[in-house]
Parts: structure tokens; C-alpha cells; sequence
């Protein structure tokens, strides 16, 4: 290769570097190795992944406690509540990946509230488990009803024909 050419390719790689791009001891910043990348790439996919699943309960939750909705207020008093959970986990998720971008974000420091987690899982758990309970006992107290009613019709029917 001519010495001229050396010179214009040297040119061209000094110029895509700015001042920004150089450290204080006059060195071009070192590239992120593979391991750091990878790790990096590794943390913000799981999160997103487990912000995604955690919404997409969220979702599939919705429509079970509409059921026990009586009234508007009911339906607008869940909604609000749904609105509200969903703010507070995309303002969480949004925490929680700046500090996985930042460095910041250990394993550690991300599920060190396992255990309170857990916990919160199992309340939610139990509280689904209870609205579909009042929710059995409504639709079984509504086929009671309607087979009293409908033993009465047959009852006054008979004693009509037999009349």
C-alpha cells in the first residue's frame, strides 16, 4: 500500500472520532468486550420478558374481576385501579432497565425483593381465588332461584291440568 494512502485512510479514521470519543489521557475509549455485552443484552431482555409476563397477567386478570363488578362505580373503581397498577409498573419497569443500561443494575439489587414478591403473588392469588368464589355463590344462587321458580311454574302447571 503507497505511504499516501496510509496517510487518507489514518485522516479518514482520526475524523470519525470527535472530542467526545477520547478520554482524558488522550486515548480512544476501549470497546465493551463480548462477555459485558452479552451480559448486558442477557439482563435487559429477561427484564423486559418478565415485565411483559407481569403485565400480560394483568390483562388475563381483568376480565375475571369484572365479573364481580354490580355497578358502574364497580366497573370505573376497577378501571381506575388497573390504570393505576399499569403506571406503576411501566414507571418500575422503566427504573429497573436504567439501571440495567447504566451499569447499576446487579442480579442482587434487581430481585433482592423476592420474598416480598412472592408474597404479593400469593395475595393476588388469594384474592382471585376469592372473587371467584363470590362469583360461584352468585351463579349457584341464581340456578337455585331460577329452579325454584321453575318448580313453582311446573307445580301451579299440574295443579291447573288437574283442576
Amino acid at each position: 500500500m503507497p505511504n499516501s494512502e496510509r496517510v487518507t485512510e489514518t485522516e479518514h479514521i482520526q475524523d470519525q472520532f470527535t472530542e467526545a470519543d477520547v478520554t482524558q489521557d488522550k486515548t480512544l475509549p476501549s470497546k465493551p468486550d463480548v462477555a459485558s455485552t452479552a451480559s448486558f443484552l442477557f439482563g435487559w431482555n429477561m427484564e423486559l420478558a418478565q415485565f411483559y409476563f407481569r403485565r400480560y397477567q394483568q390483562y388475563c386478570i381483568a376480565p375475571v374481576s369484572l365479573l364481580t363488578c354490580q355497578s358502574v362505580e364497580d366497573l370505573r373503581a376497577h378501571h381506575a385501579e388497573f390504570l393505576q397498577q399499569m403506571m406503576a409498573d411501566y414507571r418500575e419497569n422503566a427504573i429497573r432497565l436504567s439501571m440495567i443500561a447504566n451499569g447499576s443494575g446487579s442480579e442482587a439489587s434487581l430481585h433482592s425483593d423476592y420474598a416480598s414478591h412472592l408474597l404479593k403473588a400469593q395475595d393476588d392469588a388469594a384474592a382471585i381465588i376469592e372473587q371467584a368464589k363470590v362469583t360461584a355463590s352468585r351463579i349457584v344462587e341464581s340456578a337455585e332461584k331460577r329452579a325454584a321458580t321453575d318448580k313453582a311454574k311446573s307445580e301451579t302447571t299440574v295443579a291447573k291440568k288437574t283442576a
